[in-house]
């Protein structure tokens, strides 16, 4: 005999765990939440598996790709004896309403529940959403605002975040924070979700990626579904889409977003965005959108500095629950200028090292890191560097115009420009001293040679770049992040 809602047991949720969670691993998190989160109703009655599609499109698709998966599912979780039935049944999803992101145990109305969330207790079979557990692992993944370190090259987007997630009152109602890859954009964006979700519970808030949003409003205008598709994303109260670059090149998807942009703006809700580049220079963007971001508030998240780094290696260190030492510190963030995950994934092998060495009690020092790093080549240009690519990073960091580093101008800023540029170039290329002084327009390679020993001079010694509107630090921080640049630039060539 069935059992109701009103009679759930400890095993009653294990199967509902069970088989959303091998469902999910199964087919993986992203097939699972396009064809079960939202255009299905699984429910269990006894040992049989009902599947109720949205469409006879959707429950074709289902039956052609996941059946056998489902009924494995089912047989593992319920029993040899246990049967998948598939039906169409659209009137379960007429009044389909939105899919949030939101707290454990959260209780609303039926007409703002959605249609899976309604039983009636004592007289209907247990209903038991299969994607209840997935969508409680997603919302325990994302990431939190106090576990973000804040430093000079990312404290704007911070605050401005905070501000997003504690006062939108008082906040842009658009944000578009942008910068490279393993900065931390999308620890902001799902930190604002989560932060929202603690202060306001009942909020309806959403965080995708450009891709989620993209594939949903295909599957949408593909089920003939696209008016819950926009009831869904247009009555929230905060909308956070990572990496929103990915709509490049897509006309349809970018209109659909564009009138989503504008729904949401009128009812007061807030828009957080992500990309890797500025909203001008996406490429293929459609100029009414990009006209819609610079509207709001547009920051840039840049590379973190040495200080921030260092901060960064203790945080994760402490994550990983080892103790560096002060001189493994500086190290780990001396070697790792450029992605968090870089940083990440050196602490994490140092982390394993460690475990293999045995001596947990003890704090980690610079030989193990020292060891850690050994045979591993420093970062570098996975595509030869060009002398006209370091020119241009340099002048780029430097703020001096290329035509007066090529020219004879005397000036400390153009003098410790060719100095760089020739210290990049005997160590990121090739060329000879001769083959650099052409390429600078010398006909002497002395001065080039002498430039190149009067940077390896400062690098040794460690001097302090105090550099008006540049940087301040040391010589060899900034030397470090001038080779992030240019290697960038080469492997995007």
């Amino acid at each position: 005999m069935p059992r109701t809602s009103a009679a759930r047991t400890p095993d009653t949720a294990a199967h509902d765990n069970t088989i959303s969670d091998r469902l999910a691993d199964r087919i993986g998190q992203h097939r699972f939440g396009m064809w079960f989160d939202h255009t299905t109703q699984v429910t269990i009655q006894g040992e049989r598996v009902d599947v109720a599609a949205e469409s006879q499109f959707v429950a074709d698709w289902i039956g052609r790709h996941f059946r056998r998966d489902l009924e494995e599912v089912a047989r593992q979780a319920l029993g040899e004896g246990a049967s998948v039935d598939l039906r169409v049944a659209p009137e379960i999803f007429a009044n389909s309403g939105r899919q949030d992101v939101t707290q454990e145990g959260d209780e609303r109305p039926d007409d703002e529940r959605g249609p899976r969330a309604r039983t009636n207790p004592g007289t209907a079979p247990e209903v038991r959403t299969v994607g209840t557990r997935a969508a409680a692992a997603k919302r325990q993944q994302l990431r939190r605002l106090d576990q973000f370190v804040v430093g000079n090259s990312n404290r704007l987007a911070y605050q401005t975040s905070l501000s997003l997630a504690d006062d939108p009152d008082n906040a842009p109602s658009i944000l578009f924070v942008h910068g490279e890859c393993g900065v931390g954009k999308t620890h902001l964006l799902q930190g604002v979700i989560a932060e929202r979700l603690r202060n306001t519970p009942n909020q309806r808030v959403r965080y995708v990626t450009g891709e989620e949003f993209t594939n949903e409003y295909i599957a949408a205008v593909r089920n003939r579904t696209i008016d819950g598709f926009r009831k869904k994303m247009r009555q929230l109260d905060l909308l956070a889409i990572d990496d929103i670059h990915f709509l490049s090149n897509k006309n349809a998807t970018q209109n659909e977003f564009l009138h989503t942009l504008d729904a949401i703006g009128l009812g007061g809700a807030s828009i957080l965005l992500a990309s890797d580049e500025h909203p001008r220079q996406i490429s293929r963007f459609s100029t009414a959108l990009t006209s819609r971001f610079m509207a709001g508030m547009v920051v840039r998240i840049e590379r973190p500095e040495l200080a921030m780094r260092e901060q960064l290696v203790r945080h994760l260190a402490g994550d990983c629950g080892i103790d560096l030492t002060d001189a493994a510190t500086r190290l780990l963030a001396g070697r790792f200028t450029g992605s968090v995950r870089e940083l990440r994934g050196g602490i994490t092998k140092l982390a394993a090292l460690r475990r293999l060495d045995g001596s947990r009690s003890d704090a980690v020092g610079a030989i193990m890191v020292e060891q850690m790093l050994e045979g591993e080549s420093a970062p570098g240009p996975r595509t030869p560097v060009r002398l006209g690519e370091i020119i241009e990073a340099v002048c780029t960091r430097i703020g001096v115009e290329s035509d007066e580093l090529l020219g004879r101008g005397r000036h400390r800023r153009v003098v410790l420009a060719r100095g760089l540029v020739v210290h990049l170039a005997r160590e990121l290329t090739t060329l000879s001293f001769p083959e650099i002084a052409r390429g600078l327009g010398r006909e002497n390679h002395s001065t080039v040679h002498t430039a190149a020993r009067r940077i390896l001079r400062n690098l040794q010694a460690n001097t302090d770049l105090a550099l008006p509107g540049v940087a301040e630090g040391s010589l060899r921080e900034f030397v470090e992040q001038l080779k992030y640049d240019v290697v960038r630039r080469s492997s995007s060539r």
